[in-house]
């Protein structure tokens, strides 16, 4: 992974915090541990469990996955990044995936008109095993499965409460556990991420190799630089991706970092996530010209798996001949990045060699610690979400 700086404040810097995460680091960060990897024992048992489980249910032509934030970002990116389906050559063993992740009656209907229900496989994903909108989708589905619904749900969900486990365990449900002491934003190493992106044929082991080689330092001297720039009144976090395979990672992003660092009137980082160069045609402008209220992070690949050559262009495209769309696009970058720069304005650059497993596992946890620390570094508890808990108790009694 390269990065490189350019306009930027003096990072802000805390030693004892990075000696007490070394001591004792939080939960997610131990889903993966250094010491063990490449050898097989890490996660020996959890990776084992889940490839056996999804060896057994190759039979599933489409997988429909019921859950909402944190409990389905982590899939979404794993199946959207990685998983043959979505990498132009799709294979007869790799199924379709499906996700229902908000109480959308419109969207719901679209998808339920594209799934055979004899071959379908609902895997239900609630930490508390009571989240309502999650819950909701589930009741429906499970009547659209009819009598046979026990043997094409799978649960994950809190390993002894919450109304998912119980439901788990009366009926006799596959079902797989999540760690009380891993959030889930934080989740995407724990079953919550890793059962779906085996049943979509993805490389578990060289997924979490990539991110126990995470320089854990790394992170923590970014979250340092981020600091600074919200101290000196960047309270935006433009986050742009220069690949479609990174769209999904952006997204799961912004959610990592809204709700780890948005917690008082004094600290909050609101993201702003694009795709470029789409977001050359409509924000360019705003962030060239406009206020001076953003840290600028530009993501890309650079060896993305396939690429077209531009044939034949107009004379007065001459300049493309024997171009390809990835040199276009790499121009476009490198362009937009100067242009800011010029700008003065605070900016980043992360640039992976390609969307592989290692490579993904390794941006992943990169951004899991640089948040956990820059939440640490301003001040904030960033594995709570008090604002969310609320919402959610105040949304039961409306309906009750």
């Amino acid at each position: 992974m390269k990065i490189q700086f350019y306009n930027l404040a003096r990072p802000v810097t805390d030693a004892r915090l990075f000696l007490n995460f070394q001591k004792n680091p939080p939960a997610f960060a131990t889903l993966v541990n250094p010491r063990d990897l490449p050898a097989d024992r890490q996660g020996i048992s959890r990776v084992n469990s889940v490839g056996k489980f999804a060896r057994a249910n190759r039979k599933w032509r489409q997988i429909l996955i019921l859950g909402i934030g944190g409990s389905t970002l982590p899939a979404q990116v794993l199946i959207r990044t990685l998983a043959r389906i979505n990498l132009g050559a799709r294979s007869e063993a790799a199924p379709e995936f499906f996700f229902l992740d908000n109480l959308d009656a419109e969207k719901t209907a679209r998808i339920f008109g594209k799934l055979d229900w004899k071959k379908t496989l609902a895997i239900v994903i609630t930490k508390s095993g009571g989240t309502l909108e999650t819950l909701a989708n589930f009741f429906v589905v499970k009547q659209k499965l009819g009598k046979n619904w026990r043997k094409q749900i799978v649960a994950i969900t809190d390993a002894d409460s919450g109304f998912l486990r119980k439901l788990a365990t009366r009926e006799k449900l596959s079902a797989f556990e999540i760690s009380r002491e891993v959030g889930g934003r934080f989740s995407i190493f724990s079953n919550v991420g890793l059962l779906p992106a085996a049943l979509a044929g993805v490389n578990l082991r060289k997924l979490l190799a990539g991110a126990a080689a995470t320089e854990t330092r790394e992170a923590f001297v970014f979250a340092g630089i981020h600091a600074a720039e919200f101290r000196r009144g960047k309270n935006i976090s433009t986050f742009c991706v220069y690949s479609a395979a990174l769209e999904s990672l952006a997204k799961w992003w912004e959610q990592l970092l809204a709700e780890s660092i948005g917690k008082n009137s004094r600290v909050g980082i609101t993201p702003e996530i694009a795709v470029g160069a789409t977001a050359q045609h409509s924000l360019l402008q705003l962030w060239a010209d406009g206020p001076d209220d953003k840290f600028f992070i530009f993501a890309g690949v650079q060896n993305p798996k396939t690429d077209f050559k531009i044939p034949h262009p107009s004379s007065e495209f001459k300049f493309l001949q024997g171009k390809s769309m990835q040199q276009i696009l790499r121009a476009e970058f490198e362009a937009t990045v100067k242009s800011l720069v010029e700008k003065k304005r605070a900016l980043a650059t992360f640039e992976i060699p390609q969307s592989t497993e290692f490579e993904i596992g390794k941006l992943l946890q990169f951004w899991m610690l640089e948040v956990y620390f820059l939440g640490k570094l301003l001040g904030v508890n960033p594995l709570d979400q008090p604002g969310v808990e609320r919402g959610k108790i105040l949304a039961r009694k409306l309906l009750s």
